[in-house]
């Protein structure tokens, strides 16, 4: 079997693009092209690395060799241990799909420590579309809030002289940010937002009203702390939120997180968590 080193070197710099993203997109973390980009080429380079010298195919060293390609991608990510789990999680899935396929095609498609397809460049590029679409549709977030994980932390929120313990939920799909300072904003359910802000003198959060409305019946000590912040959600055009500077926001360990928190619907979280915050 004649294995030309340039074609080695792309089809696997691909795939790891591939596995990584996918496994990215599967564990719902934010990620830099770039940073995929060059995992992804040290992938290529590794398995043509293997190619060369076989001895460095040894399993050992390939997963170290994974564990430094994840690190190259993922790491400084608070959930980068899961992230290296899934990313062994799809490139054994992919193997096992690739040997099966060259089994019933009776061609050789594992090398080394890697993938060797040899096919027309423009399949290998409409197999990577076709990957991203799959892991950026179909797999987005699914182990953040499926059966691998369902990633919550406990927060104590401070407001004056009240102080709330809440259970939140992180979600990717929680982007809002404060428009003056950009700064995270934790959606809570209604119900531990009123515990914080009915305890200020004077104030009672009005649940038939809307933000603009609750913000202009709070006293105005406690009015100077909120603002309204605009959001869009689905089945929803445009809307406000009611949401107020905390004294501190704290972690289950100490460290205090720099962020505002807004009134959310009742129904949030179903009693299973407090409020959602984004990854």
């Amino acid at each position: 079997m004649v294995v030309y080193l340039d074609v080695l070197f792309g089809v696997n710099a691909l795939m790891d693009y591939i596995t990584l993203l996918a496994a990215a997109r599967l564990g719902g973390a934010r990620v830099k092209q770039l940073r995929l980009m060059i995992a992804a080429l040290a992938g290529g380079g590794y398995a043509v690395l293997a190619a060369v010298c076989p001895e460095f195919a040894f399993p050992l060293l390939r997963l170290l060799a994974g564990v430094g390609i994840c690190a190259a991608a993922y790491g400084g990510q608070r959930a980068f241990g899961r992230l290296c789990l899934l990313y062994f999680v799809v490139a054994a899935s992919f193997a096992g799909l690739a040997a099966a396929l060259g089994k019933l095609a009776g061609r050789r498609m594992l090398y080394g420590a890697g993938y060797y397809f040899a096919v027309p460049f423009r399949v290998l590029l409409l197999a990577a579309a076709a990957g991203y679409a799959v892991s950026g549709v179909l797999l987005r977030g699914d182990a953040t809030h499926g059966p691998i994980r369902r990633e919550t932390e406990r927060l104590t929120i401070r407001l004056n002289e009240r102080e709330r313990e809440v259970c939140v939920l992180h979600d990717t799909g929680n982007s809002l940010s404060e428009p003056v300072s950009g700064k995270p904003v934790i959606v809570l359910a209604r119900e531990a937002a009123a515990d914080l802000l009915n305890g200020q003198t004077g104030a009672v959060l009005d649940s038939a009203a809307d933000a603009a409305a609750q913000l202009a019946g709070l006293p105005p000590e406690l009015a100077r702390r909120c603002g309204l912040l605009p959001y869009r959600a689905v089945g929803t055009e445009n809307g406000l939120l009611l949401y107020f500077r905390p004294d501190w926001v704290r972690r289950a360990d100490g460290t205090k997180l720099d962020c505002v928190c807004a009134v959310g619907p009742a129904d949030l979280g179903q009693g299973v968590y407090d409020g959602i915050i984004g990854v």
